[in-house]
């Protein structure tokens, strides 16, 4: 892939600055995806996207690089992490990507949860992990971004209606939805409460809109 323009900046072969040490000691892949320098110097522009589930673990030596535009990239610790080597990108502009790509699991200030959308029935469209203190809008903007759908006709709930009182066993309108279920995007997550899979309510059109990136 062509090198997003914060690397193009760092400038290949240079003195690494911005290197830091102490860091976490593993992340958890928060979007299904990474992108990866296989090299030991941070500042390569060769820089790989792959696939990998979320909640994947990836192991670091606690060693971290801050690119020019403010890209934050861990070194991969290959012993525990064979085949990861050996910078992977945590967060930062210039890759298409909203939000973060790696969480830390083990942080306390910023607990995470996992999230997966459904769109009328399993499995889930999307899934993700995100700190807790992250608002549904923050959902919403990373979920739009991976599948193409517009935030403004996106709506996640976290129940279905009940069924038509005719013994139909059909579900009734999404507008039927118990109000207490609608998550507006003001919520964080940890107020929202969420201990399954959401549902999608889209009032666009799905099938022309959704085209997901991975």
């Amino acid at each position: 892939m062509a090198p997003p323009v914060d690397e193009l900046a760092a400038g290949a072969g240079s003195t690494p600055s911005g290197l830091r040490e102490g860091g976490v000691p593993s992340y958890m892949v928060a979007q299904g995806l990474v992108f990866i320098k296989h090299a030991q110097d941070p500042t390569s522009q060769k820089i790989v996207r792959a696939k990998r589930s979320v909640g994947f673990m990836v192991y670091c030596t606690g060693r971290s690089w801050t690119g020019p535009l403010g890209a934050t990239w861990a070194e991969v610790d290959d012993t525990r992490s064979p085949g990861e080597c050996s910078w992977v990108l945590v967060q930062g502009p210039g890759f298409g990507v909203v939000g973060p790509l790696l969480v830390d699991p083990l942080s306390e200030e910023h607990a995470s949860q996992r999230i997966a959308v459904r769109w009328c029935r399993d499995p889930p469209i999307f899934e993700c992990v995100m700190p807790k203190t992250a608002t549904i809008g923050d959902v919403v903007n990373v979920f739009c971004a991976r599948t193409g759908l517009n935030k403004k006709e996106t709506i996640l709930t976290k129940s279905l209606p009940k069924k038509a009182p005719n013994g139909s066993g059909i579900l009734l309108p999404m507008d039927y939805t118990s109000a207490k279920d609608v998550l507006f995007n003001e919520m964080t997550i940890r107020d929202a409460q969420i201990t399954d899979t959401l549902n999608l309510v889209y009032v666009g059109h799905f099938e022309e809109d959704y085209h997901p990136t991975i």
